[in-house]
């Protein structure tokens, strides 16, 4: 009358959660929805490796913020006007356009990467500030602190 478990799709959902969930292992899709990946899990870092890490993060931010404005206003230039959100993330850049995107990118990776931050901490920071109002004001202080000196 039923089937065994591991024979329908619900089975196996919870078969790869299951599996996921104990190897730190987690299933998933291609960006094309055309094949199956595993890929490990992110740990979420603890706050206080973020708030040792806060002030090469504002460091890099500082440093980061005139590349991006005139990255800004030479994308700006060229398309014309206002521009989307994340306009390097589009798919259909022209040429110059996406030029400037990877410039800065890559010099931003670098500035991260010289103030002693791996891309992934700075992303994981990033990400975590978004979400943390406590560390968003200790970075806003640090910000304002290193402005002033």
């Amino acid at each position: 009358m039923f089937k065994p478990l591991v024979n329908t799709r619900l089975g196996w959902v919870l078969f790869l959660a299951f599996c996921s969930w104990g190897s730190g292992w987690v299933p998933g899709l291609t960006r094309d929805f055309t094949g199956f990946m595993l890929s490990s899990t992110a740990v979420a870092q603890s706050q206080p490796k973020f708030e040792k890490m806060l002030g090469n993060y504002a460091e890099a931010i500082l440093q980061m913020e005139p590349l991006r404005l005139q990255s800004y206003q030479q994308v700006q230039q060229i398309m014309g006007g206002a521009l989307p959100t994340n306009v390097c993330k589009q798919s259909d850049l022209a040429t110059p356009v996406d030029n400037i995107c990877d410039r800065f990118f890559n010099e931003s990776a670098e500035i991260i990467r010289s103030n002693g931050l791996s891309l992934t901490d700075f992303n994981a920071i990033t990400e975590e500030v978004r979400k943390n109002k406590t560390l968003k004001n200790q970075l806003d202080k640090e910000l304002i602190r290193r402005k002033r000196n």
